[in-house]
Order: C-alpha cells, then sequence, then structure tokens
C-alpha cells in the first residue's frame, strides 16, 4: 500500500488488492479509524517516533506506542493550514475558529467577561506620517537617482 508523499495534493486511491489485505490483516477498522481524525485534510503531516509513559516512582514502563505500529505506518496528523488552497479542511477549521475568537472579544464569552459588548468599538487604522521617499531609489552611473517605476 502507498501514502501519498507531501508534494502530492491527495491520496491515491486504494486499490481492491489493498482493501483485501487490509482486511485480512485486520487493519481496516483501525485505518479508517485514524483517517477519519483528519477531517478531510488533504495534506497530512506524516510523523514517526515513538512514545513511552514511565511510571516515576517504580521506572516500570506502563504505555509504549511506536508510529511503525500505527495502521498507516506513521502518525497522521491535520496539516493546520491556513490557505484554503492547500487544504480547504484546516482552512474553513482555522476560519470558524478565528470568527469565534473575534466574537467572543466583541461580545464576550469563551472566558470573555460579558461586558464587554456594552463598550463602545471602533476599527480604527491609522498610517505613519510620510517622512520621504518609501522606496529604494536606485542610482544610475553619475550617483543620481533615478525614478522609481
Amino acid at each position: 500500500m502507498t501514502f501519498p508523499t507531501p508534494d502530492t495534493p491527495t491520496a491515491p486511491p486504494l486499490s481492491p488488492q489493498d482493501l483485501a489485505s487490509l482486511g485480512s490483516l485486520g487493519k481496516l477498522p483501525s485505518l479508517v479509524r485514524q483517517l477519519s481524525t483528519l477531517g478531510g485534510c488533504s495534506r497530512p503531516v506524516r510523523l514517526d517516533g515513538h512514545r513511552t509513559e514511565v511510571d516515576t516512582a517504580t521506572g516500570l514502563v506502563l504505555r509504549h506506542l511506536g508510529s511503525a505500529q500505527m495502521p498507516a505506518g506513521c502518525l497522521l496528523v491535520r496539516c493546520g493550514n491556513r490557505r484554503a488552497t492547500r487544504c480547504p479542511s484546516c482552512a474553513e477549521v482555522y476560519r470558524q475558529d478565528t470568527f469565534q475568537l473575534i466574537t467572543a472579544g466583541l461580545r464576550g464569552g469563551k472566558t470573555v467577561p460579558d461586558i464587554v459588548g456594552r463598550h463602545p468599538r471602533v476599527f480604527a487604522t491609522f498610517t505613519a506620517p510620510s517622512f520621504g521617499p518609501v522606496h529604494n531609489r536606485p542610482t544610475g552611473s553619475s550617483n543620481a537617482a533615478r525614478r522609481c517605476r
């Protein structure tokens, strides 16, 4: 079975042979469960490594999880990209989170007191005053400044 590389936008379709081999190994349900946590992410990040939980008092290993034991052979996590052209699913999650943060800042909620909703709101943009040329001015052979294009 092959999984997409980071530069491919979508996973290749599984062949019937791939599905049959996963089903015969009993890995198909766990692979479906692992892929469902991605929430439609088109460019998941592949993490490789292990995690070991040790009881500090006794030194006994409580749990050990290696990425090779995962159904896909690695841990897959959402890419978290904010650009809809890269990953529409992660961009939508970011958009919704941003909306909730801004709304909570204007109305209150999400650990922001409701009293902020009664305060006046102003969305002001300020531009700094101009202190001369703002562009790099290339010079010619005579050290005279040339016109900016």
